[in-house]
C-alpha cells in the first residue's frame, strides 16, 4: 500500500457523477511490434484528424510524447471497468478503473493514443496518464480519468484508443484497442419514470461505482481500502506490565505496536419509486485498534476490533430546477434532485446523501455533481451505474 487517505463519514460523501457504461467484451488485439497491429502513422490526413481528436481529450494530469505507445506483452489477467465502448459527454471526466489482484501487476498508469475511425490513422502522439494520486492508497485498484471537449463537434461521433497499462517502471502490462463514442450532453435528462428515467424498473438500482472532486483531490471507490497499511500505537513496557500511555516518572512511551487497521466503504446502491420515495443502502466495513487490551510489552501485532456496518435509509426524493455555480454554468445542467432521509436504520450510522445536479441520465447510468459540499470551492461528482452492468471485464 502506498499513502494513507483519510476518509470522512456524515455529510461529506455526497457528490456527484458521471458515466461510463458497461457490457459484453471482448479481447481486442494488443498493439505494438508483438501480437495484433503496430501503430503507424498512415496518410497525412487522417494523422490530423487522429491528432485534433486527441487534442480534445483532457485528463487530470498527463504528459504528451512524440510517436507509438511502447510494445506490449497480452495475458496479463487484468480485469477493467471499462467493456466494449467508453462513452465521453464533457469535460466532466469518466473513469478508467484497473483491478489487479496480482499485486506484481499494479497499474501506475497507462499510455493512451487516439487512432482515426476513417483511414486507421494513428495520432502523431500519445498520452502518459498516471493513475489518480488520491487512489494511490491501494494496491488493487487504479484509476485513469479522460474528458473530452467536444465544442463544435458534430455529436454523436467515435473513434479508437490504443490503451496501454504500465506497472511502476513505466513499463507495458498489456494493450488493447477501444472505441471511444462521444454522446451530446442532453441539459434536460428525462428524470421520471419509463424508459431510462431515474425511477428503477423493477428489482433494480443503482450501483455506487465513483465519488470524486473534478480537481482530483479526493476519491473514493467501493473497491478502495483507506490505511490499509495499518498503523503504530505508542504504548509503554513498565517493568513487565503493558500500559497504553507512560510509565510513572516517564516522560514518553517506551513502545509502540502495529495494528492492522482500515477503513472500506464496499458498497452503496439507491432506488427511485414512482411515489416520490427512494430507498439507500450503504455498507462500511474496518478495524480499529484496541491499544487497552494490546500487549506492549510482547512482540505481536496489536489487538484490533472489526466492523461491517450495514445502513438502510429511506426518504423522499424532489426533482426541481438546478442552481448552477459560474464555473459549472457551461454545463448547462438544467434538473437537480435533493434527497431527503426520514429514516435509517440502525440509526445514527453511515453516511449522508443529499443529492445534486443531474449531469448525465441514460438507461445505465447516473452522474450527479453537489455543488461545493465542503466549502473549499471544489464539486464532488457521483457516478451510478445501474445493477444490470458487469462491475469487471477481462481486459
Amino acid at each position: 500500500m502506498k499513502a494513507i487517505l483519510t476518509l470522512f463519514h456524515g455529510g461529506l460523501v455526497a457528490a456527484v457523477c458521471l458515466l461510463l457504461l458497461f457490457s459484453c467484451h471482448k479481447k481486442e488485439d494488443s498493439p505494438g511490434p508483438g501480437p495484433g497491429p503496430t501503430p503507424n502513422p498512415g496518410n497525412q490526413q487522417t494523422q490530423a484528424s487522429a491528432d485534433s481528436l486527441s487534442d480534445r481529450l483532457q485528463f487530470i494530469n498527463s504528459t504528451k510524447q512524440k510517436g507509438s505507445i511502447p510494445a506490449a506483452p497480452s495475458g496479463s489477467g487484468l480485469k477493467t471497468s471499462l467493456g466494449d465502448t467508453l462513452f465521453l459527454v464533457d469535460q466532466v471526466k469518466m473513469p478508467i478503473k484497473f483491478l489487479h489482484m496480482d499485486t506484481t501487476k499494479n497499474v501506475s498508469g497507462v499510455f493512451l493514443q487516439v487512432q482515426a475511425v476513417v483511414g486507421g490513422s494513428f495520432a502523431s502522439y500519445y498520452y502518459d496518464v498516471p493513475e489518480l494520486a488520491t487512489a494511490d492508497s491501494t494496491d488493487t485498484v487504479s484509476i485513469v480519468m479522460v474528458g473530452i471537449d467536444p465544442t463544435n463537434l458534430k455529436l454523436p461521433t467515435s473513434f479508437n484508443i490504443v490503451i496501454t497499462p504500465y506497472n511502476s517502471s513505466h513499463q507495458p502490462i498489456d494493450s488493447a484497442i477501444k472505441p471511444v463514442k462521444i454522446v451530446e450532453h442532453k441539459t434536460n435528462p428525462k428524470p421520471t419514470s419509463g424508459k431510462c428515467g431515474i425511477v428503477n424498473p423493477q428489482d433494480q438500482t443503482w450501483e455506487w461505482v465513483m465519488t470524486y472532486q473534478e480537481k482530483g483531490t479526493f476519491t473514493s471507490t467501493p473497491e478502495m481500502v483507506y490505511g490499509g497499511e495499518g498503523q503504530y500505537v505508542g504504548g509503554s513496557c513498565c517493568g513487565g506490565f503493558s500500559v497504553y500511555g507512560i510509565c510513572p516518572g516517564e516522560r514518553k512511551p517506551n513502545s509502540r505496536l502495529h495494528f492492522n487497521t482500515y477503513y472500506q466503504i464496499a458498497r452503496e446502491e439507491l432506488s427511485f419509486f414512482d411515489d416520490g420515495g427512494f430507498e439507500r443502502r450503504t455498507v462500511e466495513r474496518g478495524a480499529n485498534p484496541l491499544p487497552d487490551s494490546s500487549d506492549f510489552c510482547g512482540v505481536f501485532e496489536g489487538r484490533v476490533s472489526t466492523f461491517l456496518t450495514e445502513v438502510f435509509y429511506t426518504g423522499h426524493y424532489v426533482l426541481q430546477p438546478a442552481s448552477l455555480p459560474a464555473d459549472l454554468s457551461n454545463l448547462h445542467d438544467s434538473v437537480a434532485v435533493v434527497l431527503n432521509t426520514e429514516s435509517s436504520t440502525p440509526k445514527n450510522s453511515g453516511f449522508g446523501y443529499g443529492g445534486g445536479i443531474i449531469h448525465y441520465l441514460d438507461c445505465s447510468s447516473l452522474v450527479v455533481i453537489s455543488v461545493d459540499p465542503e466549502g473549499f470551492g471544489q464539486h464532488l461528482v457521483k457516478i451510478y451505474h445501474s445493477a444490470i452492468f458487469e462491475k469487471w471485464v477481462e481486459f
